[in-house]
């Protein structure tokens, strides 16, 4: 194998270092699997710059304790499949930063959980390739074993870009429902005690926690009800959208899916939707709260698209559409009908 030279290489960026991060606590981490490993060799087979940064977060981790204050002075090291990298002490005490997210990210894979807070979004490379994004006030816990891949979404949403590995099933459990995918975009969303799965792209089978979509017969009508046993599989194609309701009979649409994506651009988007829920949907980014204080106003139907956690401009594009009224106070934002007094505050 030829020797490639790479003097004086750049520093990785900050989002590769904090990847390599992970994938050198992964390797030091109780979780160490065939699998895990096998990972890493394609993360590290993709750029020049990820083996730069593994190799970078490997001496740090082994040698960051050791480091001593000198003048600046260059250290080659000779890195993965016959790179030579040459990084300054300086560098390398850089790095050391970064080694804080490897200890972070041993004490996640420890726990399992990833949460995000009102307004916070998330994404995060699973070691299989697979990317989840976590949308705001959500809660997921994961665990791969080497049986199967599982994702439990305990509260909130989230959209899964599936790496493909038929041998490995990836399944999403949310309350009594599972979803199997392979090779697959999808969204799942628990609110309350209600359930939505949205198919973006590919294929899954929804079903209950203890049914088997392999062995099951699939329903794909426009309408169905509950799985009334554990053996029986709702199988989505791509743009149906599959709601459990807590008082009524499952449903499946088809929504526009630039829609129930808009939240991965930062937006929340109404189509004819009422005030009411539109207020609801607003209220999961901000702790600012919309009140609706006069019921007269509830069905408004609203649409177009605003600002995830942006309520205070919310308020007012309502206030000049519709002729509310809008009294801010706290974290509260009150709306009433136009024949209402605004308060004095």
């Amino acid at each position: 194998m030829s020797t490639h030279e790479l003097k004086a290489s750049p520093m990785p960026s900050a989002s590769v270092r904090a990847q390599a991060a992970a994938w050198v606590a992964r390797l030091h981490g109780p979780n160490r699997t065939q699998e895990v490993e096998a990972g890493l060799r394609r993360w590290l087979a993709e750029s020049a710059e990820h083996a730069a940064a593994f190799e970078l977060l490997t001496d740090t981790w082994e040698k960051s304790a050791r480091l001593n204050r000198r003048p600046m002075e260059h250290t080659p090291r000779r890195g993965l499949a016959g790179f030579t990298i040459s990084v300054s002490k300086a560098a390398l005490a850089a790095a050391v930063v970064a080694a804080i997210t490897v200890i972070g990210t041993v004490l996640y894979l420890r726990t399992d959980a990833v949460v995000t807070a009102v307004g916070e979004q998330r994404t995060l490379a699973l070691e299989d390739g697979t990317r989840m994004y976590l949308n705001t006030n959500t809660r997921a816990v994961v665990r791969y074993t080497p049986e199967q891949r599982e994702i439990e979404l305990q509260q909130g949403e989230a959209l899964f870009e599936v790496a493909k590995n038929p041998r490995w099933p990836f399944i999403v459990r949310s309350g009594d429902r599972q979803v199997r995918a392979l090779g697959t975009v999808f969204l799942v969303r628990r609110e309350d005690r209600n359930l939505a799965v949205t198919l973006v792209e590919g294929k899954v089978a929804v079903s209950s926690v203890n049914a088997r979509a392999a062995d099951a017969p699939a329903r794909t009508t426009e309408r169905v009800e509950p799985p009334a046993s554990a053996g029986e599989v709702v199988m989505l194609a791509p743009g149906q959208r599959l709601t459990f309701a807590t008082s009524e009979p499952a449903t499946i649409d088809r929504p526009r899916l630039d829609r129930v994506t808009a939240w991965q651009r930062g937006q929340v988007a109404f189509d004819d939707t009422p005030l009411v829920d539109a207020v609801k949907e607003m209220n999961r980014y901000s702790v600012a709260r919309l009140i609706i204080e006069d019921p007269s106003v509830a069905h408004i139907r609203i649409s177009g698209i605003f600002r995830a956690g942006d309520s205070a401009n919310f308020a007012g594009a309502l206030a000049r559409t519709y002729g509310l009224h809008v009294d801010h106070e706290d974290r509260e934002i009150t709306l009433s009908g136009p024949g209402a007094q605004s308060s004095a505050r």
